[in-house]
């Protein structure tokens, strides 16, 4: 035996309240867009924890347990090197080689497992993908997109479990990147 229970509540009424919760909704899934520096933003899953080592400028956010996301600002004026002699050394395959070792050994145990030299949104870039060779249950997979901007390099990091995909997820966080 069923029982149903009718509420008299108009349709005007229903209308109401749920238009009261649209912005809710969208709310909730919306991405912030964070100034980074002057001319550059990104937009993070919620709001980021900003933070400061080996001087470096680091915005760190997480999607949920299988993700990690975070922007590396590196200024290489503060090593001597303008936008100019920047410029040039981009033009060289060892500037990227020795970014890729750069970042292979300061992750301890990883390894590359696939890298480029690109542009992104109309600047010089280096993609690189890692597996950093943890514990299952870190975040094992690493993909970085290094924007290069002036003399600064803007690391866009997407760390993820292993058995997880979040392309959708990383491709929204890198294309959020935006540059005046």
């Amino acid at each position: 035996m069923f029982i149903f229970t009718v509420h008299h509540q108009s349709m005007p009424q229903k209308s109401i309240a749920f238009l009261f919760f649209i912005p809710f909704l969208l709310f909730s899934f919306a991405w912030e867009q964070v100034k980074i520096s002057p001319n550059v933003s990104v937009a993070f899953p919620k709001k980021p924890e900003k933070k400061i080592i080996e001087g470096k400028e680091i915005w760190i956010a997480e999607l949920d347990s299988t993700v990690k996301m975070f922007v590396v600002i590196t200024d290489f004026e503060k090593q001597g090197v303008d936008a100019k002699k920047m410029a040039e050394l981009l033009k060289k395959a060892k500037t990227y080689t020795d970014l890729k070792n750069g970042f292979v050994l300061g992750a301890g145990n990883a390894v590359a497992l696939k890298d480029s030299i690109c542009t992104f949104k109309g600047k010089p870039a280096y993609y690189l993908k890692m597996d950093m060779r943890g514990e299952k249950e870190d975040l094992n997979k690493s993909q970085l997109m290094n924007v290069f901007v002036g003399a600064k390099m803007y690391g866009l990091w997407f760390l993820e479990k292993n058995g997880t995909s979040h392309e959708a997820e990383k491709l929204k966080f890198w294309n959020s990147l935006a540059i005046k």
